[in-house]
């Protein structure tokens, strides 16, 4: 049975892989790490079995120029083949049938199987976190979140300030508006865009001008733990604001969610500035917050300009690609890491460069669906020769006589990005439950949080006193 006709029969209400399966015991016994197929190209090895591919030479061909665009490994070398060769040979995933012709054993079989309804089922879900629809809700659930705290806190303190803040932030619904009206229900993408980055420059200049009025006559700031709490939530929820907005804008690629999420941007750097400003207070420094303020607005409005800039040329000249985001860089890491590897591998022209990137994305995108382009639809020869420009415009490569070569600035790249994967690779192999640094990170930020709501009327008190 082909992948295709796999699809055909799959259902994904009824395929998920619970982690209290057989199906899941069996990922977790073959893959290791986090037990997804793909995490790793021990899958793509299994899958090119599976269609018939039963030399150890054809698969290294095929193999070569795989993108996927969810895992960190640069490339598939030729050692990494035969090392999944015999991590399935030991697992009795494949077995021998004559003259060194390989095939795919019955648990071999099944483990392709259930790692490829995986792909499917999640790939199915991830599409529905990553849609303008879920980036809209998040947007609204999260300003309403915001605003409420800040709100509640301001009556609380008989902080002004505080309510002016939460108040406005419930007028950044308005936004939401204006994208759900202009950009989804009446196709007007650009006018969306335009109108909500004239609101981020009205904002950026009314920051500076507050900010050049509290510098002229500065205020006393009473800092309080509930300000900090705040501050912190908020950095969290705009940060996960600005991924998803820039994901789902670069994915649909719609031009008024790529605007939106420069507002989030702003919101973080807002929030940044607002915890600077409070640590200087609690020593009665008071006119820093009014400086870090004045030079986030005009970083605010700079990007603003340039932005509109960019919005307001010609229709044909227009390239939406113009308008960079957050999200970018999960494409940009590992487009850069799969060119540089390519060129670092192998002598190669421009055009076979990208005919190795569209041979091996259309495999990815049929053994790990939405994972080897990671939702991004338009991913194509295009945006990859695009982005090799770029590199080569950034001294990374060089071309001589039709044949492209790594510099010195790319050749320190590619060991970076090798660095970056090896170190993935061992702690994917590690035995055992790995507690990773990242891990304790988040346990130890989520104790201190905690313990900073229990004992925020004791640290007021503290603050006070200073």
């Amino acid at each position: 049975m082909s992948f295709r006709e796999l699809k055909a029969n799959y259902l994904h209400k009824k395929q998920g892989v619970s982690h209290r399966s057989e199906e899941y015991k069996l990922m977790a016994k073959h893959y290791p790490g986090r037990h997804e197929p793909h995490d790793n190209f021990l899958y793509a090895f299994l899958c090119l079995v599976y269609e018939g591919v039963d030399k150890i030479d054809k698969i290294k061909k095929r193999m070569r120029p795989l993108f996927i665009a969810a895992t960190n490994q640069v490339l598939v070398t030729d050692e990494d083949v035969e090392e999944y060769f015999l991590i399935a040979k030991k697992e009795k995933l494949i077995k021998f049938k004559s003259d060194n012709i390989i095939e795919l054993t019955e648990e071999g079989k099944r483990l392709v199987k259930v790692s490829y309804y995986h792909n499917l089922y999640t790939s199915h879900y991830m599409r529905i976190f990553f849609s303008e629809k879920t980036a809209m809700g998040a947007t609204a659930i999260f300003l309403i979140i915001l605003s409420i705290m800040k709100i509640l806190t301001g009556l609380q303190l008989g902080s002004q300030a505080m309510l002016t803040e939460g108040f406005e932030n419930l007028t950044d619904l308005i936004k939401i508006g204006i994208i759900v009206i202009l950009s989804f229900k009446f196709k007007r993408d650009k006018l969306a865009s335009i109108i909500i980055i004239g609101i981020m420059l009205f904002t950026g200049f009314s920051l500076i001008w507050s900010g050049i009025e509290d510098l002229l006559n500065p205020s006393s700031i009473i800092p309080t733990i509930q300000a900090y709490i705040i501050g912190i939530v908020s950095i969290v929820l705009n940060f996960g604001l600005l991924f998803l907005k820039g994901m789902v804008g670069r994915i649909s690629g719609n031009l008024s969610l790529l605007s939106d999420s420069k507002d989030a941007s702003l919101n973080i750097r807002l929030s940044v500035g607002v915890l600077i400003g409070l640590t200087f207070a609690i020593f009665k420094i008071y006119f820093v917050d009014a400086i870090v303020g004045i030079i986030i607005a005009i970083l605010v409005f700079i990007d603003g300009i340039t932005i509109i800039r960019e919005l307001l040329v010609k229709e044909e000249d227009f390239e939406i690609s113009s308008i960079k985001v957050y999200a970018d860089n999960l494409y940009n890491t590992r487009l850069t890491a799969y060119i540089i590897g390519s060129i670092r591998r192998e002598d190669l022209t421009i055009q076979e460069l990208l005919s190795n990137f569209k041979s091996g994305l259309s495999a990815g995108r049929l053994y790990y669906e939405g994972f080897a382009d990671f939702f991004y639809t338009n991913l194509d020869v295009n945006v990859a020769k695009k982005h090799l420009e770029q590199l080569i415009k950034g001294n990374y490569i060089e071309e001589r006589n039709g044949t492209l070569y790594l510099t010195q600035k790319g050749l320190k790249t590619f060991y970076k990005a090798k660095e970056k994967e090896f170190r993935q690779r061992a702690q994917n192999i590690a035995q055992g439950p790995s507690i990773t640094p990242k891990f304790i990170s988040c346990i130890v930020f989520f104790i201190l949080f905690i313990l900073l709501i229990i004992f925020a009327p004791q640290l007021n008190q503290w603050l006070s006193s200073i």
